[in-house]
């Protein structure tokens, strides 16, 4: 909690205007009508970023968070609160599993930040989707240490002189290199190796932005649905702020992690980029030519705590 202080005393917070998205709220009070309008705006959208929530008390599976990268903004936020769905037999539970059916199409590429599956896992007993998910997962925290290496390194002594996969390939091979040395308008790796990055430091150290992650553990189970939330209004929205940007900031830095962005184009491009769909979404990102989770195998011995 000191450093989330400490980050939040020193760098401005990261903030996307409210007509850049809109939040829907999935459970049994939904109207059928704004699942529509949710399904007919997922069969344009072949990206999406996922999040994850525990329960405070139990750590039971409590949300799931579900940004689309549409061709035009806004997008939409999902919050799917699994504790408080409909029973299998109505047609709000139908509607959920239909958009389920379109965001996991084998076309589609997730973004996270962490394992996807193994976050989506104990959610199979809702029967909400089929398992296992076919959709293209790329988690960017796995890439994220190789391309801030690799940023540093080109920030100063390449510049946009090489190509890109030949920098890529130098730094692989030599590494020893002292990051620390080679820009100065970033700071050193803080991890050793091996370690992943949390989002709040990815996103202090690449765009000196803050997001507040004093939220982490809550009490998901008690709703984010202002018509039916038992939480206080200002804890309410602190912890819909903090659901909501972790899925922003996986977003804002997917693209330039996973296609290999230099600091100064991160710099220069404009955030509504990073929030519509690029024409060249189909291209293979530089630093994975495949998805990282295709071949992850789940320990199936694991009982989803439903």
């Amino acid at each position: 909690m000191q450093k989330n202080y400490q980050n939040q005393q020193q760098y401005p917070a990261f903030y996307l205007p409210t007509s850049f998205y809109e939040i829907i709220y999935v459970n049994k009070f939904t109207t059928t009508e704004t699942m529509q309008k949710l399904i007919d705006h997922v069969r344009y959208c072949l990206e999406f970023t996922f999040d994850t929530e525990g329960e405070r008390s139990n750590n039971q599976l409590a949300l799931i968070q579900i940004q689309t990268i549409p061709q035009q903004l806004p997008c939409f936020v999902v919050l799917l609160e699994l504790l408080h769905l409909s029973s299998y037999d109505t047609l709000i539970f139908v509607k959920i599993k239909q958009l389920f059916q379109l965001i996991f199409q084998s076309k589609d590429k997730l973004y996270s930040w962490g394992s996807l599956r193994r976050e989506l896992y104990p959610a199979v007993n809702y029967e909400l989707w089929e398992w296992p998910i076919t959709s293209q997962i790329f988690d960017v925290q796995l890439d994220f240490s190789e391309w801030y290496k690799w940023a540093l390194f080109h920030c100063k002594v390449y510049g946009s002189l090489l190509l890109q996969h030949n920098v890529i390939n130098y730094v692989r091979s030599n590494t020893n290199i002292n990051s620390s040395s080679t820009c100065t308008c970033h700071e050193a790796n803080p991890y050793r190796s091996g370690e992943k990055w949390g989002l709040q430091d990815a996103l202090v150290y690449t765009c000196q932005l803050f997001i507040d992650k004093s939220m982490t553990i809550s009490y998901w189970a008690k709703g984010l649905d202002p018509h039916h939330s038992t939480l206080s209004i200002t804890t309410r929205e602190k912890m819909l702020r903090y659901a909501i940007y972790d899925c922003f900031t996986t977003t804002y830095l997917a693209r330039p992690v996973l296609s290999t962005w230099t600091f100064q184009k991160v710099k220069n491009t404009n955030v509504i980029d990073l929030f519509q769909a690029s024409s060249s979404s189909s291209a293979s990102p530089s630093l994975s030519s495949l998805p990282h989770e295709n071949n992850i195998i789940i320990n199936t011995n694991i009982n989803p705590q439903i």
